[in-house]
């Protein structure tokens, strides 16, 4: 065979490779088909978690895997895709067949490609994760439909996402642009302004949502009709402040989108004590719903061993116990420097009935008081007890009434102040806000100064608060009981809250007041 025979053949067999090569519609970094088209490959984009209330930090759910403008590469999710004959008449091209990102693109495990003619369009239907292939229904020609429960654990719940692109260009000859979206609200839990009690929470539940309905791609959501309650369980330990968060990524719920009143929130801590809240509102697909939550300190209501505050009801599964009634909802400057904001309480006993306040005569660093109006200020009852340890140290010996409220047998619940002596600005405020003594003085010299009359209805309104069934409290028994106070009048005199029928009285200026007499004592605690 001659040169040129040989040749041509070798030109033909390198010619035959190349068309092989183009034409070949298995070979995986292929992306021309057979005749000429493109392969069909994707181009993936998804949005950010959308806020919807005033916490500034964004929030992304537990069951977002995807934190960026895009899926990882090492992600997987499912196509459905329908082809157009070009009159009307639909055929399924791709069945639920996932999709990865192969040879430096997104494409289906076995390649499709475009037919290169117009008018055959093509419409596609993505979703992830492709675990809830079984809850996908799927009639040719139409978008397909997600049948859903949601799972009453937020552990166990998916955050789903789905793109839709329609009417695709059978000549396209780029990456098709498949944006995802949300089809669940995510909701988190947080602390409000009126802060919490401190504590780890055991679990969050929210009832009367719908759980289940059918969502069907590009359009939305058509709801069923039962209802469930749903959990999430984050043993969180929380200092109560406000704007700490309570649920993290991994206890978020993913709810599906709708309309709802009167919701119910019931926060629950690791001793039982519960918490309710009603909500009302629109779960919108792909926004995150911060829920703030707080515990109003209400007065007269109770302090409890384990921190938190509320009413006997809110106890009623509790392992604590009350400890004290909440005479007020504000602190002084200086003890909400010590973080103690929410309020003051009442022990529900007496630490002493018959003691000393300390050593007559001696003036000590605590400050004196003699107006009316200084009396009501007088609300560092903790201070006036550390100047005197500080100064003489506190023993039963040497100034017993602070050893003995200080000494109260009770728990002391963390992030408290112990229990310690009241001033008589705090006696003043339980007077006021728990005795029902109306506020109508306004100097020191009116009715001398006392509340005339009042004596037995400010004890009868304490002792009903006192009225707690299976616990042990002691009642005042308005027969002329003497309370001290952490506030001197003079070196040789204490103010007092004196039950003295038929009149309640707030004193110091009178040799019934001086501090080797004997009195009772009840503590306070500061929170």
């Amino acid at each position: 065979m001659g040169k040129k025979s040989l040749l041509r053949i070798n030109v033909l067999f390198l010619l035959l490779i190349v068309i092989s090569m183009f034409c070949s519609c298995t070979g995986e970094a292929n992306i021309i088909g057979c005749n000429n088209n493109e392969q069909i490959n994707f181009s993936i984009s998804t949005p950010k978690w959308e806020n919807t209330d005033s916490l500034s930090s964004p929030k992304t759910s537990r069951a977002t895997p995807i934190t960026d403008a895009s899926l990882s590469l090492s992600n997987t999710f499912k196509l459905i895709a329908d082809k157009n004959d070009g009159t009307g008449i639909y055929s399924t091209l791709i069945d639920k067949e996932p999709v990865s990102f192969t040879n430096n693109m997104w494409q289906t495990t076995t390649p499709h490609y475009w037919s290169g003619i117009t008018n055959k369009t093509v419409n596609f239907y993505a979703y992830y994760p492709t675990s809830i292939s079984g809850n996908i229904s799927h009639t040719v020609g139409t978008a397909p439909t997600l049948s859903y429960i949601a799972p009453d654990d937020a552990v166990n719940q998916l955050d789903i996402m789905t793109a839709t692109a329609n009417n695709i260009s059978g000549s396209t000859n780029i990456s098709t642009p498949l944006t995802f979206n949300h089809i669940f609200a995510a909701v988190r839990f947080a602390v409000g302004n009126n802060g919490l009690p401190s504590g780890t929470i055991k679990s969050i539940t929210i009832s009367g949502i719908k759980n289940s309905g059918t969502y069907t791609f590009g359009s939305g959501w058509t709801l069923g009709s039962t209802i469930s309650l749903f959990t999430v369980s984050p043993s969180t330990t929380i200092t109560g402040a406000n704007g700490e968060n309570i649920t993290s990524d991994a206890f978020t719920l993913m709810m599906i989108p709708q309309i709802f009143t009167n919701a119910t929130i019931t926060l629950t801590y690791t001793t039982g004590t519960s918490y309710k809240q009603t909500i009302s509102g629109t779960w919108n697909a792909g926004n995150t719903y911060n829920y703030n939550l707080s515990k109003p300190v209400n007065i007269g209501d109770y302090y409890y061993s384990d921190g938190t505050w509320g009413t006997i009801a809110e106890h009623s599964n509790s392992t604590a116990s009350p400890i004290g009634v909440i005479f007020s909802n504000s602190t002084s400057t200086i003890d909400k420097g010590h973080k103690w904001t929410h309020g003051y309480a009442m022990a529900l006993r007496n630490a002493s009935i018959s003691t000393t306040w300390g050593p007559y005569g001696t003036d000590t660093p605590i400050p004196n008081v003699s107006s009316w109006e200084d009396i009501i200020k007088a609300k560092d009852g903790y201070s006036d007890t550390q100047l005197i340890k500080n100064a003489y140290g506190i023993s039963q010996n040497s100034y017993p009434a602070f050893y003995f409220a200080c000494s109260y047998n009770e728990t002391v619940p963390t992030n408290s102040s112990g229990w310690y002596l009241p001033s008589i600005g705090l006696w003043y405020e339980i007077a006021i806000n728990l005795g029902g003594i109306p506020p109508i003085y306004t100097n020191w010299r009116d009715a001398e100064p006392g509340w005339l009359g009042y004596s037995e209805s400010c004890a009868n309104s304490l002792n009903k608060y006192l009225n707690i069934q299976g616990i042990s409290t002691d009642m005042f028994p308005n027969n002329n009981d003497w309370y001290w106070s952490t506030t001197e009048y003079t070196s040789q005199c204490v103010y007092r809250a004196y039950f003295f029928t038929p009149n309640f009285w707030l004193d110091g200026n009178d040799n019934d007041n001086h501090k080797d007499l004997i009195m009772r004592v009840r503590s306070v605690i500061a929170f």
